[in-house]
């Protein structure tokens, strides 16, 4: 999925102090929130980020555009498109050896439209990196359209062409509003934002559960229609005939979130040739954030 060899990538590193690369488990001292250390840990185990010292994150410093573009792609786990798109003008001035060029040329051939006139150090706001993030998740998958509108108190601050990112962001729980609603679009984008919003879109993008024995079910969410989305659930490891796949049941925990609970189905002694469904579809309505859960 990585599209250039750990040694550039820690080379990369070193010299830039990058948020990207692979790197060995460890406790960063400048993050005590727990749950911050607990996204920074799983994304560090994956190989998607790296702290600029061997103590140190620093979660508050600036992406630049040369590590979103990088972290995105790694993260959705872009490659190259077999259509490909052509590349903008600007993208002849770019120096062709740089460690990022191999995954921005895969962003942009996929149609991941960055647009005029393209800086590798420069720090992208947070309303750019939504919308490159959700250009990304597009070309992975017909995930769920914004079927309705957050309340934003800087709404007016978002532009017109980055604000069904920013909306489609915060639906899916991607991207959170501050406490006082606000998504702050113009501020430069920190390399823990960064890491929070890749976390969340990693998962929905890589989303397995498994039930008991070795059973493993992954599922994706595609809206249909303004009122439902249908949840495709998928047993992907089947051992031989007679496995399949059930949808029990749907629990709607809250006004925003219903859990899909499956049963993986293991066959009987003696009737090992009886085929069932390897996939179950189920239809939720739109106002629903979907999980799943084996029974």
């Amino acid at each position: 999925m990585r599209s250039h060899t750990v040694t550039r990538m820690l080379a990369a590193a070193v010299a830039t102090g990058l948020l990207l690369g692979v790197t060995p488990a460890y406790a960063f001292s400048d993050i005590t929130d727990k749950g911050q250390a607990a996204i920074i840990q799983s994304l560090q185990d994956k190989g998607l980020i790296q702290g600029v010292t061997a103590d140190k994150f620093a979660p508050n410093a600036k992406l630049t555009n040369a590590q979103a573009v990088q972290l995105i792609v790694d993260a959705i786990g872009l490659d190259a498109a077999k259509k490909k798109t052509d590349a903008p003008g600007w993208f002849v001035s770019v120096p062709q050896t740089a460690w990022y060029v191999p995954a921005l040329k895969t962003a942009l051939e996929r149609g991941v439209t960055i647009d005029g006139t393209w800086n590798a150090n420069a720090n992208p706001t947070r309303q750019q990196f939504a919308k490159l993030l959700y250009l990304g998740l597009l070309q992975k998958g017909n995930y769920a359209k914004v079927s309705k509108y957050t309340p934003i108190a800087d709404a007016k601050q978002i532009a017109s062409k980055n604000r069904v990112a920013v909306e489609y962001l915060l639906l899916t729980k991607i991207a959170t509003l501050d406490g006082k609603k606000n998504f702050r679009p113009t501020n430069a984008i920190t390399r823990m934002e960064a890491a929070q919003m890749i976390y969340a879109a990693e998962r929905m993008v890589n989303k397995s559960y498994a039930s008991s024995g070795t059973a493993t079910v992954t599922y994706k969410v595609e809206n249909v229609d303004p009122e439902f989305n249908k949840v495709t659930l998928t047993r992907t490891n089947l051992p031989g005939n007679g496995y399949g796949l059930k949808i029990r049941r749907v629990d709607f925990v809250s006004d925003s979130e219903a859990v899909v609970i499956y049963e993986a189905i293991d066959p009987k002694p003696g009737s090992a040739n009886i085929v069932y469904p390897a996939t179950a579809v189920v239809y939720v309505p739109v106002v629903y954030d979907v999980t799943v859960k084996a029974q």
